[in-house]
């Protein structure tokens, strides 16, 4: 096959790698195969390798994809005000991580398969830990670093920072469940608004009580 024949390649490989998100997140990486993802596609299964070379390097693409269709990659983790209370940082925090879960403007498949390779790592965990991850950390680190003032007992910011995080999830992982309790069909913006307010007000309330243990030393009299 070449791009000769093909007179739309360009809308042939964006078919596959729409096709490919959703085959991966239905189904995880080593099940999915090049037939179904090229079926799903209305494409000639030659064209998978032509485009991508193999399943693995296709799954790569389908990551980056995956955080440009999603608004991600042009929407990076917001950045303090100089003099901003941290507080309020974090509320914006927690407010922008809700809408990348729950927005229903983006694309269902993507979270998915971000869940999908978090809770049965492929090849590309390390690529999505770098990309994707570690800002998060990085960027939810420094703002629980400023809450205290200073420096933070390694363990505690960890736990601290598993806690924040893990709430949000709370909501899109089980959001069928929340959303069937809730009546609705679909986070909506003031849900999502509401949401974010009592994560920040539960989150900036245990922080605030957690940073004020001393840990290193309650660790030595236990």
């Amino acid at each position: 096959m070449t791009r000769r024949n093909d007179p739309e390649p360009d809308s042939t490989r964006q078919r596959l790698l729409e096709a490919a998100g959703e085959t991966f997140a239905d189904h995880g990486f080593a099940a999915s195969t090049i037939q179904m993802i090229s079926q799903r596609a209305g494409a000639n299964i030659a064209s998978v390798n032509y485009y991508f070379g193999s399943k693995e390097k296709l799954y790569h693409e389908v990551l980056t994809f995956g955080r440009r269709v999603s608004g991600e990659a042009d929407q990076p983790l917001v950045t303090a005000p100089v003099g901003e209370n941290p507080r309020v940082t974090l509320r914006r925090f927690i407010r922008r991580y809700l809408d990348c879960l729950l927005s229903p403007d983006r694309p269902e498949w993507y979270n998915k398969l971000v869940a999908r390779e978090i809770a049965e790592p492929s090849v590309a965990l390390d690529e999505l830990i770098e990309i994707k991850i570690q800002p998060i950390r990085q960027h939810l680190a420094s703002i629980v670093t400023d809450m205290h003032g200073g420096h933070v007992d390694a363990k505690m910011l960890q736990q601290v920072m598993e806690s924040v995080v893990g709430q949000c999830l709370f909501y899109y992982r089980c959001r069928h469940v929340v959303l069937r309790l809730r009546g609705l069909a679909q986070y909506d913006e003031a849900t999502i608004d509401e949401i974010a307010e009592n994560l920040s007000a539960f989150s900036i309330g245990g922080i605030t009580a957690l940073l004020q243990l001393d840990l290193p030393t309650l660790r030595a009299k236990n």
